[in-house]
């Protein structure tokens, strides 16, 4: 099992390449080596938390024991809990490190172990450092201790789960707004339900019905096909909740409980948001609350990452708040806003990445799926009372902004050769470099693996000051862009579109053009690599 800059993630099973119990001891040793070097004389401490999924207790009981051999004071949830709320934990307690056993939406067959800094954030800059710590740790080495009446592991509850949604309460932006809203929510059996109706209900909001039959925790995801509420199919259940009350809006939460999906009922239709969607209507009714109450700090800013829509900038702009993006993956988010924090340079608002993943506030440093489900129910009864659904508000940002539209193809290459035909394709756009695309200049390409910014106008090249990864971005002259990336965690290619243009008719034909064009380009390198 390999360890990676994230964590370690596979299918559950005996041997050195699946999740299983020694696998987890060996992670957590080399983790705890890592902790006693850096922290020298210092009391250590980690808190743990994991989900519904399959063994994600028994491995979380097993890094405890681990962590207390080692004399690190454990902090362990008593039972499932979303992962944001270990970021908090880590925070509360003043933790050096967190640990959260989950594979968030990936299939039930598989689970997960997520590290995180002192800070609450997924661990980024001492990432190398703990893989060779971990992969150094030999069996014999591993130290363990009972778990039954062990002093040195604290389990947590209800004043850590108080004091969590005590601080989401906290970042509600009005109380003028209609809490008589119909609200269908689903955790996809999942870590959400608790917290999330916890919160809606002391916020007000008292016609929340959640979906019976994802409610409990199921480790076998028996209602879905995939617990990913960027899946469509996974809402089936949720839409027909919402046909049968009358329902206006739809929540559904991973089984982790860091992402959100959103469906809107809108003229007797639901329809659904994408990602970068209900990321710029949070950002726009925040942006929009705030400057109303004249509460925009001095030196705003929010974060997105490089795959998320340009809108956010458009609406960002608008407020004069500072927009910065980042890599993919949410932990360079967080540590943006470890850097706010320690420089005192900006003030930290909102960040959000178009896989469904938002956060305002700064007592948590990862997605957090129950903050944004608050705020995106605030919103929707908000703009009830102005007689509004949020498709109704989308389509005033567009029309003020210009419609951007987005759209993310995966092309899958599994096995050895899947990998070695992804290096050849993402090699073959860095020497054959397109200059125009669908009809679109692209005067600049962004290469995140070598840390420059082609200007193919002016013929220059800048260095850029990212951490090193395979991505490839090509702007065009228009604000629209194209994102090759191969995933972290999956054998598959993603390609990314974001469009820009005067209307959404104009927006489709360029983003099929587009699509046309890359799709057929990446068609013909295969088969010339065969």
């Amino acid at each position: 099992m390999e360890f990676g800059t994230g964590g370690m993630r596979g299918k559950i099973g005996a041997g050195t390449n699946r999740m299983n119990i020694v696998t987890v001891s060996k992670a957590t040793q080399g983790i705890a080596n890592y902790l006693i070097e850096k922290h020298k004389d210092q009391k250590i401490s980690a808190a743990i938390a994991y989900d519904s999924r399959n063994m994600s207790k028994e491995f979380a009981e097993k890094t405890a024991c681990v962590f207390a051999a080692n004399n690190i004071k454990v902090y362990l949830f008593d039972s499932l809990r979303p992962t944001p709320e270990l970021s908090y934990a880590v925070r509360y307690f003043n933790c050096k490190a967190g640990v959260v056993i989950t594979a968030s939406h990936n299939p039930p067959e598989y689970n997960g172990y997520k590290v995180y800094d002192e800070f609450g954030g997924q661990v980024v800059k001492d990432a190398d450092i703990i893989i060779e710590k971990i992969n150094e740790v030999k069996l014999e080495d591993i130290k363990s201790e009972k778990f039954a009446g062990n002093s040195k592991i604290q389990i947590i509850g209800n004043d850590v789960d108080t004091s969590y949604i005590n601080e989401i309460k906290k970042l509600g932006l009005r109380n003028n707004v209609d809490k008589n809203i119909k609200i269908i929510y689903t955790p996809l059996h999942g870590t959400g339900n608790k917290p999330v109706r916890r919160v809606l209900d002391e916020m007000g909001y008292k016609n929340v019905f959640v979906v019976e039959e994802q409610e409990k925790p199921d480790s076998q995801f028996s209602t879905v096909s995939s617990p990913n509420p960027e899946e469509l199919s996974s809402f089936d259940l949720a839409i027909k909740k919402a046909e049968d009350l009358n329902g206006e809006i739809i929540i559904g939460t991973d089984p982790d409980c860091d992402r959100v999906g959103v469906i809107v009922k809108h003229k007797g239709e639901f329809v659904p948001l994408n990602g970068n969607q209900t990321g710029a209507l949070l950002l726009n009714y925040l942006l929009a609350s705030l400057e109303e109450q004249g509460k925009i700090p001095e030196s705003p800013a929010i974060v997105k990452t490089v795959v998320t829509s340009e809108v956010a900038n458009c609406i960002a702009d608008k407020y004069d708040v500072t927009t910065f993006d980042t890599l993919t993956g949410f932990k360079y988010i967080a540590e943006l806003m470890q850097k706010f924090e320690d420089t005192k340079e900006y003030n930290f608002l909102f960040g959000y990445e178009e896989s469904f993943g938002y956060l305002a506030g700064t007592f948590v440093r990862d997605k957090d799926a129950v903050i944004a489900s608050m705020l995106i129910c605030e919103m929707s009864a908000y703009y009830k009372k102005q007689g509004k659904t949020l498709i109704d508000v989308l389509a005033e940002i567009y029309d003020e902004h210009g419609y951007y539209i987005e759209e993310t193809v995966s092309l899958y290459f599994s096995g050895i050769t899947g990998q070695s035909k992804m290096k050849s394709i993402m090699e073959y756009f860095r020497e054959n470099k397109p200059s125009s695309l669908a009809g679109k200049k692209i005067p600049t390409i962004i290469d995140y693996k070598m840390s420059i910014s082609l200007n193919l106008i002016k013929g220059t090249t800048e260095k850029i000051n990212y951490p090193k990864s395979d991505v490839l971005k090509f702007s065009f002259e228009d604000g629209s862009w194209l994102v090759l990336r191969p995933s972290g965690t999956e054998p598959k290619l993603k390609v990314y579109f974001s469009i820009n243009g005067e209307s959404r008719d104009k927006s489709i034909e360029a983003l099929e053009k587009a699509k046309g064009e890359i799709l057929n380009i990446i068609d013909r390198i295969q088969i010339n690599i065969g």
